[in-house]
């Protein structure tokens, strides 16, 4: 479940890999537009679709 929950976070941007780690860094903001927007759906529903595909998998604790 570790991997399928890593996954989802990548997928979900939890893990900014894009940021700096300077603390005043500038910040580059991506500009919306339809294929953003279209890209942050298909990313959504893939991290919920890991997720639930991770608690369908997941032995049961009884």
């Amino acid at each position: 479940m570790e991997s399928a929950s890593l996954v989802a976070l990548l997928f979900a941007g939890a893990i900014r890999a894009g940021g700096s780690a300077l603390p005043h860094a500038p910040q580059v903001v991506a500009k919306p537009g339809w294929k953003r927007l279209a890209w942050l759906a298909f990313r959504s529903r893939t991290a919920t679709f890991l997720h639930r595909l991770a608690w369908a998998v997941e032995p049961d604790p009884r």
